[in-house]
C-alpha cells in the first residue's frame, strides 16, 4: 500500500484527488495539507511514501523550495510535483529540486494513478520538452521598479493592489510586467515570480545589491 500526502492550497482539488484515489486498492491518502509550510511537519507525523504537491501556492514559500527540503530530510520519500500552469520552466526547477516526477493538473485520473505507481516503482516521469523556455530572471537586467513589482507579485498581490501600493496606474504595472516577460522569456508572471522567489531576487537584500551595482532608476 502506498500512503500519499496531498499538498495544495485549493481545497476543491484536495477533495477531488482524494475521491480519485479512493477506488484504488494499492493507494491511500493518509493526509492532506493546505499550507506548503506544514508539509515537513505532516511528513513527520504521517510518514507518507509519496508527496503529491502543487508548485504555486499562496504561502510564504513555493512547492519547489519545499520539495528540496523534503528530499534532503527524507531521502527515501518520493515527491511528485504538479501544476496547472503552462510554464515549461517549472519542469527543470522540479528536477533540480529533486522531484521524482512531474504531472500537470489537467491530466486524467488514470494518468495520475499511473504516474504515482510508476514513481513508486522507481521511474521518473517528466513531460518531454524541447529547448529552453526561459532566459531566467537572474540573467535579465531588471530595473528596480520591475523588481519591486515582482516582489509584490510574489506576495500574491493583484495588479490593482500593486498599482495602489506604488501609487501608479494599473496600465503602468502591466507595462512593467510585459517588459519583464519580454526580458526573461517567461510566458507568465507567476512563473517568473516563482523563479525570482527561488533565487532570492525579490528579497530586500537582492534589491539593495542591485542598487549598489548601479541598477537602473525606478520608472514612474
Amino acid at each position: 500500500m502506498t500512503d500519499i500526502l496531498l499538498v495544495d492550497d485549493q481545497k476543491i482539488l484536495l477533495e477531488g484527488l482524494k475521491k480519485l484515489f479512493e477506488p484504488a486498492t494499492d493507494i491511500t491518502v493518509c493526509a492532506t495539507c493546505a499550507l506548503a509550510e506544514l508539509a515537513e511537519e505532516a511528513c513527520l507525523r504521517y510518514r507518507p511514501d509519496l508527496v503529491l504537491m502543487d508548485i504555486c501556492m499562496e504561502s510564504r514559500t513555493s512547492g519547489i523550495r519545499v520539495c528540496r527540503r523534503l528530499k534532503e530530510r527524507f531521502p527515501q520519500l518520493r515527491v511528485v510535483m504538479m501544476t496547472g500552469m503552462s510554464e515549461l520552466a517549472f519542469i527543470g526547477w522540479a528536477r533540480d529540486a529533486g522531484a521524482d516526477s512531474f504531472i500537470y493538473k489537467e491530466a486524467s485520473g488514470d494518468a495520475f494513478l499511473d504516474c504515482i505507481r510508476r514513481t513508486m516503482a522507481g521511474e521518473h516521469i517528466f513531460p518531454h520538452i524541447k529547448g529552453r523556455d526561459t532566459f531566467g530572471a537572474s540573467e535579465a537586467n531588471l530595473t528596480e521598479r520591475e523588481l519591486e513589482i515582482l516582489q509584490l507579485v510574489c506576495r500574491s498581490m493583484s495588479r490593482e493592489e500593486i498599482a495602489e501600493r506604488l501609487a501608479i496606474s494599473k496600465r503602468t504595472v502591466g507595462f512593467h510586467i510585459g517588459n519583464m516577460l519580454a526580458k526573461t522569456g517567461h510566458r507568465s508572471i507567476v512563473g517568473l515570480a516563482v523563479e525570482a522567489a527561488e533565487k532570492g531576487l525579490t528579497s530586500m537584500e537582492a534589491q539593495n545589491e542591485h542598487e549598489r551595482k548601479g541598477g537602473d532608476s525606478p520608472l514612474p
